[in-house]
């Protein structure tokens, strides 16, 4: 009965939203499901549609992921120019004309070189500003809530995306690709008609002179006024970014190449299953587990997560469909603990924005898939030429195993502290229209850290991913 009420009154939370962050939820899951139709097979793409070698079309993947991530550091001074709706549609229609490109790549291979570029450009500068939007437009308290909805809306598409995509692998990648840039043409006339600048916010509140006023349309402007101590926070984050880059890394050997492994040893389709499991474990488990996550011995849950990742690829190594579903599921259960409680902890040391926040956390991201793109490629090559692709998948194991040792010696730090009760009722205070600058109310007083909920405000899932 508990559990039911609690369930009725998130449902009453969200119903009572504005119409611009329900609309904004729901077109998440578009936004993923039509980005997973093409970005887990971008790799078989290069290499069987257009011709690439496997170590040309790694570095190509490797690029692309640093490009998608590591760009969304320039998501912050973007969306405080032109604000956070802006910066959304703007990075759709670089999606649309990538995907546009990538159709005549086919016929025109060189053209694969800014196709791709503008595919990853656009989720660089559109993930950002697509959290910063959520989080300003709700309380601080609610913040955890919100951001585990959006992050299972952007995961339930990217689990139907690649299950679609497999479907469909018979119908020439010409027709395919152009069919999602149309897509992605009508999702870009979706954000500009449905989405409503934010209300600027008064600059008494939780802002406390940390920062000017903020709106919908300064959500990255604010943090450039605390530009300085958000350095100076970054730096006390250097183990959150440690880990932020490792886990990255190890999971992007999994999107990146898990495509070329079911093709070479198993049925490509079975792809999209295994990517369906992926985001169906991450949209039913994570939400559920946020607080547990949150409040979570930090040494103790990485070293937990990095096992579970390396028991999963050494599973996946078996090569037979069942052993690439059994291996997701626990590479999964590892991957949904460590990408929320690291994404927690670097958010908790930086204040300022939360697009300066998220673009930190892509840009380690970015880093770890570049070099996960750069090393897979050619080690991918060695066992493909050798016959021998089971072994991939135990070198993968043995880094999660090394990563897993690290965590164990480096892990510790200060833990994440419990606010007191008292502060839980000040967040909803700042209401819906608190801007980007708002969301870190830490450096205001206890009401920041303001329990392990409200703490995991800033969080993503992958969130993203």
């Amino acid at each position: 009965m508990t559990a039911a009420r609690g369930a009725a009154a998130k449902w009453r939370t969200f119903t009572g939203l504005s119409p611009s962050l329900k609309a904004l939820i729901g077109l998440s899951f578009v936004v993923a499901l039509g980005s997973y139709m093409v970005t887990p097979f971008i790799g078989v793409l290069m290499v069987e549609a257009v011709g690439l070698d496997v170590r040309v079309a790694g570095v190509l993947v490797a690029v692309a992921t640093f490009i998608q991530f590591g760009g969304s550091m320039l998501g912050g001074p973007v969306a405080g120019r032109l604000g956070l709706k802006r910066t959304m549609v703007l990075a759709l229609a670089l999606r649309t004309a990538g995907l546009l490109l990538l159709g005549l790549a086919v016929s025109v291979p060189w053209v694969a070189y800014p196709a791709v570029v503008l595919v990853a450009g656009g989720p660089a500068l559109y993930l950002p500003a697509n959290k910063a939007y959520i989080v300003t437009g709700v309380s601080d308290e609610l913040r955890p809530l919100f951001l585990g909805v959006s992050s299972a809306a952007l995961n339930a598409g990217m689990g139907l995306g690649p299950l679609l995509a497999a479907l469909l692998i018979d119908v020439a990648p010409v027709w395919l690709l152009t069919c999602l840039a149309v897509l992605f043409a009508l999702i870009t006339l979706a954000h500009q008609l449905t989405l409503k600048p934010l209300a600027a916010r008064p600059a008494s509140a939780a802002g406390k002179g940390a920062r000017g006023p903020a709106g919908g349309q300064g959500a990255a402007a604010g943090g450039q006024g605390a530009g300085g101590g958000a350095r100076a926070a970054l730096r006390q984050a250097l183990r959150p970014v440690l880990f932020t880059a490792l886990a990255f890394y190890l999971y992007f050997f999994f999107q990146s190449f898990m495509g070329l492994y079911a093709a070479g040893v198993s049925n490509i389709r079975v792809l999209g299953w295994v990517m369906l499991l992926n985001c169906a474990l991450v949209v039913l488990l994570q939400p559920a587990l946020a607080d547990r996550i949150a409040k979570a011995d930090y040494r103790r849950l990485l070293v937990g997560s990095f096992a579970l990742m390396a028991a999963g690829t050494g599973v996946m190594a078996l090569g037979h469909s069942a052993a690439l579903l059994g291996g997701t599921a626990l590479f999964t259960l590892g991957e949904i603990f460590l990408f929320l409680r690291c994404d927690l902890e670097l958010v908790e040391r930086v204040p300022g924005n939360p697009a300066f926040a998220f673009g930190v956390q892509r840009l380690t991201a970015g880093l770890g898939g570049m070099l996960a793109g750069l090393v897979g490629g050619f080690v991918f090559a060695h066992y493909q030429a050798a016959q021998r692709l089971d072994a991939f998948w135990v070198f993968v194991a043995v880094q999660c195993a090394a990563a897993g040792v690290v965590a164990l010696v480096l892990g510790g730090g200060r833990s994440r502290k419990p606010a007191p009760d008292a502060a839980a009722p000040a967040a909803p205070a700042e209401s819906a229209a608190s801007a980007g600058p708002a969301a870190p109310a830490a450096p205001a007083a206890p009401a920041a850290p303001a329990a392990p909920d409200a703490s995991s405000a800033v969080s993503t899932a992958e969130a993203a991913r």
